[in-house]
């Protein structure tokens, strides 16, 4: 195992509950000076079920906190519309899942909503009952508001449970982010009426595509479960749930696309046995290297796009400029602002570094890095045309 110090107790494997794991990766993330969620984390693979996780991670409560109150899934009050590819991504969700669903009246629950794209899609295909929840206030209001989704705000642990179970439960993007997966199946089995149906859909860790996003994008700082196709599917068995259908596909998100694997699962209230996961270690192993080999380039890129004595301005304040910043890619000596559209990063520190609203750039002179791959484009058009400036641009990643 790692030779760092363990900040946090050694966390079972959330499918088998094993505690014999085999490390892969360490992952590391500089923090903002106000959002403590974790500066890093252990890749590891349970050695008993094969099934691949995030260990040395803080409790789930800490995860509830984050996500109720820095949310990066709403548009924080400023009511842009969602991409196209993102509503595309939601009817083509709904069109997979419709047939899984009893009938148009069947009482239809989403957790973790956001603003209720999904939902209004299936509505869109015939269904009357349907209720979302997210942690985040400013989604569950912007599901109302904007598609006339009935919604509450809460995790899956705090939702109340319905005076009439409900018949279906929609998850995408979301097992992947909780640390408490026995305490989240078990929510399953009180919101569900007999025979009642849920739909997982998640990154695929056995086809992670290192030359897709950014590199150890999927090791995010959100991501702590790592997923095959085998090994949602023991999840659930083991927990009183039998497969229905289970499948792979391809989402996209924003400029990138993401391998997706999704599950149908029926809750019978009877465990059924799992087999081993053979496939995750092999696809996070083959993820690392690529991811490294991409890291190289980028590291070069950076150190050669500056003078001597030059300072530039990093636009970008997620996971790609922390783990840059922590792992020695990017130096804050060499930073003279950072800069995000997100008002929950705003005026805040990274490094002593302040963090700005884009209008602040108005009268600088650096050269601005976009730290992303998935916005890349949508920050350089705000750059050029939304703020006008004719600043250097320092892109790491070709279009």
């Amino acid at each position: 195992m790692s030779q760092e110090r363990k900040r946090f107790p050694a966390r079972p494997c959330p499918v088998c509950r094993g505690l014999q794991v085999k490390l892969l990766y360490r992952q590391r993330f500089e923090q903002l000076s106000g959002v403590r969620l974790l500066d890093g984390y252990d890749v590891v693979i349970c050695r008993d079920c094969g099934a691949g996780f995030a260990d040395d991670v803080p409790p789930q409560a800490v995860f509830d906190d984050y996500y109720r109150d820095l949310s990066k899934y709403d548009d924080g009050g400023q009511g842009r519309p969602a991409p196209v590819t993102v509503e595309t991504r939601f009817r083509e969700i709904a069109e997979l899942i419709e047939r899984f669903i009893p009938g148009p009246e069947s009482r239809v629950f989403e957790i973790g909503c956001a603003s209720g794209g999904l939902l209004k899609a299936l509505r869109d295909r015939g269904f009357h009952s349907l209720v979302g929840s997210d942690p985040s206030f400013a989604c569950t209001r912007a599901a109302h508001e904007i598609h006339g989704i009935a919604s509450v705000t809460g995790t899956v642990f705090t939702v109340p449970r319905p005076e009439e179970p409900y018949d279906f439960l929609i998850l995408t993007g979301v097992m992947e982010h909780i640390h408490d997966l026995d305490g989240t199946v078990g929510r399953f089995h009180e919101l569900l009426a007999p025979n009642g149906r849920v739909y997982l859909e998640v990154p695929d860790a056995s086809r992670y595509q290192p030359m897709v996003d950014a590199p150890f994008q999927e090791f995010s700082v959100e991501h702590i479960n790592f997923f095959s196709r085998i090994s949602l599917s023991n999840l659930m068995q083991a927990r009183g749930f039998r497969t229905i259908e289970t499948g792979h596909t391809v989402r996209a998100l924003h400029e990138v696309t993401c391998p997706c694997v999704f599950g149908v699962f029926e809750k019978t209230g009877s465990p059924e046995p799992i087999e081993r996961d053979t496939i995750t270690e092999s696809g996070l192993a083959a993820y690392i290297e690529g991811c490294q080999a991409e890291d190289r380039r980028i590291r070069a890129l950076i150190a050669q796009a500056l003078g001597p004595g030059e300072r530039l301005i990093v636009w970008g304040v997620g996971a790609h400029t922390l783990r840059l910043l922590a792992n020695g890619g990017l130096d804050s000596a060499r930073v003279a602002l950072f800069v995000d559209s997100n008002p929950k990063y705003q005026q805040q520190e990274l490094r002593g570094v302040p963090v700005v609203r884009p209008a602040e750039l108005r009268d600088r002179q650096e050269p601005i890095m976009i730290s992303s791959r998935s916005f890349q484009t949508e920050i350089q058009e705000q750059v050029r045309h939304g703020l006008g400036l004719s600043n250097r641009l320092v892109l790491l990643y070709q279009t």
